[in-house]
């Protein structure tokens, strides 16, 4: 059944002003009532590491390094497409399953990718410690000759759901929304980031993201 889908397409952001808008359009979600999908890139080569893991130091001197604020691993922002959706409480994908969840939007990732990828089976949802989050598979994500092409994260609040996702190709947006639309039904509205959520944003990127205390902190 066709769903009206909110587009936003944000310019080239600084690592730090990446994570915080995702932060901001997850707790703006219930205003918002609709699913979002957020495609955008990055300004510099950077590094995002999940919100349980350590700071990889050894990565800061090649890479900018910001703490997601969701799980996963390490991933390597150089030449990837990268996407948020953000839906809020009571929405179909809010009410899943994290694990169903996963599977239902990366199946979307899959058919905007090419017919031969798909969802990888296995009993581990997500591995523990210090990871790369493209060094291996895990249920879910989708792959092509068995080789991990695409991945992503998950946070549920009060607010609503965030899936942060990596994909290790350039993707266009509109194969992207063909690819949710063929799976979702999602019909897409462009959406213009308003000015409270862009003040929202810049605040959570000077008092969070961009800082040493969440970045370097112990979990």
């Amino acid at each position: 059944m066709p769903e009206t889908w909110l587009f936003l397409a944000s310019p080239t952001g600084e690592p730090a002003w990446n994570m915080a808008l995702d932060d901001a359009l997850l707790q703006t979600a219930a205003q918002r009532s609709r699913p979002l999908l957020r495609v955008y890139s990055w300004t510099q080569p950077a590094v995002t590491f999940g919100y349980f893991q350590r700071y990889p130091a050894h990565l800061a001197a090649q890479y900018a390094v910001v703490r997601r604020p969701t799980g996963g691993g390490v991933v390597y922002h150089t030449a990837d497409t990268t996407y948020t959706v953000v839906a809020p409480v009571g929405h179909a994908l809010y009410e899943m399953t994290t694990a169903a969840a996963y599977c239902a939007l990366h199946q979307a990732i899959a058919a905007a990718i090419n017919a031969q990828a798909e969802l990888h089976q296995a009993g581990v949802q997500s591995p523990s410690g210090q990871y790369e989050c493209f060094q291996k598979p895990v249920h879910g994500d989708v792959v092509t000759d068995g080789k991990k092409i695409a991945g992503g994260a998950q946070r549920r609040t009060k607010f609503g759901m965030l899936h942060q996702g990596s994909i290790a190709a350039s993707i266009p947006a509109a194969q992207l929304q063909r690819g949710f639309a063929q799976t979702r039904g999602a019909l897409f509205e462009d959406y213009q980031l308003p000015a409270e959520e862009k003040a929202l944003a810049e605040k959570l990127c000077h008092d969070k993201y961009a800082t040493a205390a969440w970045n370097r902190k112990l979990v």
